[in-house]
């Protein structure tokens, strides 16, 4: 690896190899527990400083930027405040509030950002998992990663977690709830257009390749 990604991506921890990553990520698929399926070329952009370029990947249960050395070992970097942006093969994720989210662009500063979140449900029987607010698109799982190890909480003994992905819309480095008075901030000169939507009993769709189809009528 090159010694700039070294410099710029401090290493504070590195995870076992061998036998003790394969005990404990063994089975997990890769596309679940990071936010990529595997670690691929890729750039990190900082606030202030030049990019740097490695082997990287995102870990969906912390939001930590993984790379890989020069001997293939995965590495944990720190010190990733001034992270703006990180690109890995074709797939852009903006940092923002201490969070990773995948983008999807609709121009070329406006978007769908994706969080995927692992949330963890206090004081609630076993089951009761709430509802989702309409104005959100959610997709859950049945299955919980931590530390390397699944759990699944769809079967008898069901665990107060779960793991969704969550849509938001982003503007710039900005990312914000997909909220009517969000859209009429983002897309203002369709504001007319998208009160009319609303006013039609148009919702938010809950669904990636609708509200892409949506988002574009507005940007237009």
């Amino acid at each position: 690896m090159a010694p700039k990604v070294l410099l710029l991506l401090t290493v504070v921890l590195a995870f076992a190899a061998s036998a003790q990553a394969q005990e404990s990520h063994g089975g997990i698929p890769d596309e679940v527990f990071y936010l990529m399926p595997s670690f691929a070329d890729g750039v990190v952009f900082f606030n202030g400083a030049g990019p740097a370029r490695g082997q990287l990947n995102i870990c969906a249960l912390d939001n930590s930027l993984r790379f890989k050395d020069d001997k293939g070992q995965e590495l944990e970097a720190s010190n990733i405040d001034n992270v703006t942006r990180v690109r890995i093969d074709t797939v852009t994720f903006i940092r923002y509030g201490g969070i990773f989210y995948r983008t999807f662009p609709v121009t070329a500063d406006i978007g769908i950002a994706q969080r995927r979140e692992v949330v963890v449900l206090h004081d609630v029987k076993q089951g009761a998992y709430g509802t989702t607010s309409q104005t959100s698109a959610i997709r859950e799982y049945n299955t919980f990663y931590a530390d390397g190890v699944a759990y699944n909480i769809g079967g008898e003994k069901e665990l107060p977690y779960r793991v969704t992905e969550t849509l938001f819309l982003y503007k710039g480095g900005l990312v914000v709830a997909l909220k009517k008075k969000n859209l009429r901030k983002v897309f203002s000169a369709h504001k007319a257009d998208i009160d009319s939507y609303f006013k039609e009993g148009g919702t938010i769709p809950q669904s990636l390749p609708e509200l892409m189809s949506l988002l574009s009528l507005w940007a237009q």
